[in-house]
């Protein structure tokens, strides 16, 4: 799950409100009434929706809003185009939030793969919902070695940071043997930028040593970049102890 807060556009995609959805929708609706009657007295089939979701201004919102990263890694893109979209709710437990705009987000294929299709009693984090502060309820660590990538519930008692921290485990490091070699790329990625940002405050750090004051100013950028809530694995990265320690509040946006 995306543990950056997200500001999603209030207004939906173009591509969201075309007149075949808005068919699809009424004919769900009609067919949600249809079968609250007794079963001899029911007319309609579920309405079906070959309209599909994947237009230009659907994945220029994700850039926009989501960094073109996928929300349930934090992996990055070039563009949201190399992502699938993926249903928070899935369809088959809500068929009507099909085309929600609030419920559509950019999702690397293997992880949207393997996110279950049922959602736990109590929900998921959602990084776009304000009153989920994503920011501040989970736990992290990278294991030293990269072998591992662990998250936590930083409350016991909070059912929708443990879900989330539950499947951030799973996506991150797999549960079968099939799964812990698909999730390996991900896990090397993270302990490669996990390296980055070491060595580049081992960079900066020696330059304010030697009052280097060009090295430390670019040292300096490239640490806000890594750290930016725009790049990859943004609170892996925040909650490196280093950075915990090391870092100003100032760099971080």
């Amino acid at each position: 799950m995306l543990v950056i807060q997200i500001e999603r556009n209030p207004n939906p995609p173009q591509s969201l409100s075309t007149p075949e959805i808005q068919r699809y929708l009424d004919d769900l609706d009609a067919y949600k009434i249809d079968q609250q009657l007794p079963k001899d007295q029911q007319t309609l089939s579920k309405p079906k929706c070959s309209e599909k979701w994947r237009d230009a201004d659907l994945f220029e919102e994700f850039d926009a809003c989501f960094f073109a990263k996928c929300y349930l890694t934090e992996q990055k893109f070039a563009t949201s185009w190399s992502m699938d979209v993926e249903h928070f709710v899935s369809r088959q437990e809500h068929p009507d939030l099909t085309y929600q705009w609030t419920n559509l987000y950019p999702a690397e294929h293997a992880a949207n793969m393997m996110k279950p299709r049922t959602t736990p009693v109590g929900g998921y984090l959602d990084p776009c919902a304000p009153n989920d502060a994503v920011e501040s309820e989970l736990l992290y660590h990278i294991d030293f070695n990269g072998q591992k990538v662990s998250f936590g519930a930083m409350n016991p008692l909070n059912i929708k940071a443990i879900n989330t921290a539950n499947l951030l485990n799973h996506l991150h490091n797999g549960t079968s043997h099939e799964t812990q070699k698909r999730t390996a790329e991900l896990r090397f990625a993270i302990y490669k930028k996990r390296d980055e940002v070491l060595n580049t405050i081992i960079v900066w750090r020696n330059a304010q040593d030697q009052n280097n004051a060009q090295a430390e100013f670019e040292a300096q950028t490239k640490l806000q970049g890594l750290l930016s809530r725009k790049s990859a694995f943004t609170m892996l990265m925040r909650s490196i102890s280093a950075v915990r320690m090391m870092v100003p509040p100032e760099f971080l946006d």
